[in-house]
């Protein structure tokens, strides 16, 4: 307990910082639970405000235990390089997305993408892109020939936004090809990374301008806790423009989801390896079931874009999707008979998720383009755990079974 002094009255003892007179040397991160920080002096504070990067002014701006995540993100993404990267971390992957449309498109631009894209991201370049006067073209963005024709006729396009594997049909998109095409014509690419995470998949080693995931998933991996982050090769883009979507707009992280991905963090390798291990063996089992018309799986030898898989993909992920020969009364008695796969609307954690992209997150989709991108109503997606892959298999056989 402090000393208390005849110059220092109860109440002011109450409200001073607790201080120790022991070095700290904690052999975890610690978690900074605080919304400002002291300055030493005025000149301290006005070389703070000058320059935020020199130190912390306000947990919105920026926080210890979130600064420790980003730089470890940043040297996930670029592994096996001399690359500098910088991440921002945000309050949701739906954050760091919309931070990434909005930092490189403004009104009267245009944004070139998939035809197929996560639900919510698909919302948000319909409906909210569409009300600050963003526009969104798509094609193939694997025919490098029409995506040329494409950005030498369009000025406006910004940026091109991929997301490969693409949720939930594993669609693979050549990212190398895609950005050595983009930078002839002085546009930026970001890859949503978020069903490889950067054990898989490293965009930005590939010739992307940014990574972007939902670190709710395989970065945490736990479920407990949800955040965005997005990395970036232009340092001064990432100090400013992005760090600016925090800034304004306070979409920030905050400490304690910051911890907890850490902690995430630090099985990142060895639960990507299960995790991989596991949809292998479940993929097969999926292949050869009677009930099962069609698996979109990384690893499978007959994936379409194999090659491109084989060049740009470290691992295969623990994702898939399969189609149901009994469409959707097929799949709400799957769903509703599994008992180690869990119905969630999530992905990337311990244990094996399972949900039916039409009534869940491609529910706001318009049918038709949902339909023509091949997520039918008999098409269940899967996030495979870590479990026993026996117990995984079993439950799902029982499932399938009559």
């Amino acid at each position: 307990m402090a000393k208390t002094t005849k110059k220092t009255g109860f109440g002011s003892l109450c409200v001073q910082p607790g201080k120790t007179d022991k070095i700290i040397l904690p052999h975890n991160e610690p978690i900074y639970a605080t919304t400002a920080y002291t300055f030493e002096s005025t000149d301290h504070a006005l070389s703070l405000f000058d320059d935020h990067h020199k130190g912390y002014v306000y947990s919105r701006w920026g926080n210890p235990t979130v600064t420790m995540a980003e730089v470890k993100i940043a040297a996930m993404e670029t592994f096996g390089s001399e690359r500098k990267a910088k991440a921002q971390l945000f309050s949701s992957g739906m954050a760091a997305i919309a931070a990434v449309l909005l930092s490189c498109a403004k009104a009267g631009d245009t944004i070139l993408t998939q035809n197929q894209l996560y639900g919510t991201t698909d919302e948000l370049m319909q409906k909210q892109l569409r009300d600050w006067n963003i526009n969104i073209t798509r094609c193939d963005l694997n025919d490098i020939k029409a995506v040329t024709t494409i950005l030498k006729n369009d000025k406006h396009i910004k940026l091109i936004y991929i997301e490969t594997p693409s949720n939930p049909m594993m669609e693979i998109f050549d990212i190398q090809s895609i950005s050595a095409v983009a930078k002839k014509y002085g546009c930026r690419v970001a890859v949503d990374n978020t069903f490889s995470s950067p054990y898989c998949q490293r965009p930005l080693l590939l010739g992307a301008d940014f990574s972007v995931h939902s670190a709710t998933k395989y970065l945490n991996g736990h479920g407990s806790g949800l955040g965005g982050v997005v990395i970036g090769l232009d340092i001064p883009f990432m100090k400013n423009e992005m760090w600016n979507k925090v800034k304004l707009l306070g979409a920030n992280s905050n400490a304690f989801d910051s911890w907890l991905l850490l902690q995430g963090l630090k099985t990142l390798e060895l639960r990507m390896e299960r995790h991989c291990e596991n949809a292998k063996k479940v993929a097969a089992f999926l292949s050869a079931n009677k009930y099962v018309s069609k698996v979109n799986y990384c690893g499978d030898k007959q994936h379409p874009q194999k090659n491109i898989i084989k060049k740009q993909m470290l691992a295969h992920s623990g994702m898939l999707s399969f189609e149901l020969k009994g469409g959707l009364k097929a799949g709400i008695k799957l769903m509703n008979k599994v008992k180690v796969c869990k119905m969630v609307t999530s992905l990337g954690t311990l244990d094996t998720l399972i949900q039916h992209p039409a009534s869940m997150t491609h529910v706001n989709v318009p049918r038709d383009r949902r339909m023509a991108a091949g997520i039918t109503d008999g098409l269940v997606r899967l996030s495979v755990g870590i479990e026993n892959v026996q117990d995984i298999i079993d439950d799902l056989s029982q499932g399938l079974g009559k």
